[in-house]
C-alpha cells in the first residue's frame, strides 16, 4: 500500500490535502447545521465564493442538503465524518511509517495518527489521546503507579481512559503546577484519570518553578516526600513534549533564563528540562519533580506528542532523553523519517 501512495505524492501531490479541506467544510457543516455559506465562511476563514465550490460539490455527491434555511449534513455524509480518521488509516501508508519508525528509533512501539495537531488541534489531539489511552490500559496491571504530565494532550488521554477489571492504577503527578488552565494541571489530569478508571491519586501542592530556600523545604514536608517518592516507584511515565519558547513563556521565564535558553537554542521541554537540537540540556527549572535520571529505571514510558510546531522538540527529545512507546501525529511521523532515513 506504501507504494500507491509514494505514486499518489508524485502525480496528486495535493491530493490529501484537498480531501482532507472538503472533510473539514463537511464536518463543520454538521457541527453548525443549518448555516449559510456566509457563517461557513467565517468559521473556516474563507471566500464565500470558495465556499460556494465546496457545498456545490459536497451537494452533488449527496453528502449535504442545501435548503432556504442553510445547509445540512445527509446520512451519507453522517457516515463520511464518522468513519474518515479511520479510513484514512485503513487506506494510507500510516501501518508501514510505524514499522519503518520502529526500525529506526530508539523506541519499542510507535503509533502514528493521521493529521497534524496544529491545523486541526481538536480532531487530531483527540486521537492522540484515544491512542494514548488504549497504550496506558495495555500497560498497567493491578498495582500499576502511573506518573502523569500536565498539558491538553494528557488532558485528551483522560478523556478516553477506562476502568479494567481488579486495575486500581494510582496516579501521581510527574510535577508541580504551571500556573495556567486548571484543567491542564497535572495535578487535575491525575484526578481525571483516576475518575476514569475507578483509580486513585495523589496531588503534589507546589509550583513548577521555586526558590532555591523553598525549594530545599519544601522536599521536607512529608506529603511531599510521599508523592515524590510514589512518583520514583512508579512503573509507568506517560506525558508530553514541549516547544521550548512556547514552554518558557507559559511558565513566565525571567528575562535572563530567556536569553539563555534563546542563546543556546533550547527547541524543546520536557521535565523541566530544556534542550538542543542534539539533546543536550540547556537549562533545568528548579521544581520538584521528576528528574532526567529517574526516567531510566522506569519499565515503560509512553511519549505523546502532535503538530508541526513539535517536530523539531520531539526530534530532540529522542536524543535527550528516553522513551518506549511513541503517540505521534502524520506531520511528525514524516519529520522523523526524514531525519532518520
Amino acid at each position: 500500500m506504501h507504494r500507491i501512495f509514494d505514486f499518489q505524492k508524485k502525480l496528486v501531490p495535493d491530493l490529501l490535502e484537498k480531501m482532507d479541506a472538503r472533510y473539514h467544510v463537511l464536518k463543520t457543516i454538521g457541527q453548525t447545521e443549518p448555516v449559510g455559506r456566509r457563517s461557513l465562511a467565517e468559521q473556516l476563514d474563507k471566500t464565500e465564493r470558495q465556499m460556494r465550490s465546496e457545498t456545490e460539490f459536497l451537494d452533488e455527491q449527496g453528502l449535504i442538503l442545501i435548503t432556504s434555511k442553510g445547509m445540512y449534513v445527509t446520512q451519507d455524509g453522517s457516515e463520511v465524518i464518522r468513519a474518515y480518521h479511520q479510513v484514512l488509516k485503513e487506506g494510507s501508508d500510516l501501518d508501514f511509517m510505524e514499522q519503518q519508525l520502529m526500525e529506526r528509533l530508539p523506541v519499542k512501539q510507535v503509533k502514528v495518527v493521521p493529521g497534524d495537531e496544529d491545523a486541526s488541534p481538536q480532531e487530531v489531539k483527540s486521537l492522540l489521546g484515544k491512542e494514548a489511552a488504549n497504550l496506558l490500559i495495555a500497560s498497567y496491571h493491578g498495582d500499576s503507579v502511573v506518573t502523569v504530565t500536565g498539558g491538553s494532550t494528557m488532558a485528551a488521554v483522560a478523556d478516553y481512559l477506562q476502568p479494567v477489571d481488579d486495575v486500581k492504577p494510582l496516579f501521581v503527578p510527574a510535577r508541580g503546577g504551571l500556573g495556567d488552565l486548571h484543567e491542564y494541571q497535572a495535578n487535575s489530569i491525575c484526578v481525571k484519570m483516576a475518575s476514569q478508571t475507578d483509580g486513585e491519586y495523589r496531588l503534589l501542592y507546589v509550583p513548577d518553578s521555586i526558590g532555591e530556600e523553598l525549594h530545599a523545604k519544601m522536599q521536607e514536608e512529608p506529603t511531599i516526600v510521599e508523592v515524590l517518592q510514589l512518583m520514583k516507584q512508579a512503573d509507568i511515565v506517560i506525558h508530553g513534549i514541549g516547544d521550548a519558547e512556547t514552554m518558557a513563556k507559559r511558565r513566565k521565564t525571567a528575562a535572563e533564563t530567556m536569553n539563555k535558553i534563546n542563546e543556546h537554542q533550547a527547541v524543546g521541554e520536557s521535565f523541566g528540562y530544556y534542550f538542543d537540537k542534539n539533546g543536550k540540556t540547556v537549562h533545568r527549572v528548579n521544581s520538584i519533580g521528576l528528574a532526567m535520571d529517574d526516567l531510566k529505571e522506569r519499565s515503560r514510558i509512553i511519549t505523546v506528542a502532535g503538530g508541526r510546531s513539535k517536530c523539531e522538540a520531539i526530534s530532540a527529545y529522542l536524543k535527550w532523553g528516553e522513551s518506549d512507546v511513541l503517540v505521534i501525529d502524520e506531520v511528525i511521523a514524516r519529520h522523523l523519517l526524514k531525519e532518520y532515513n
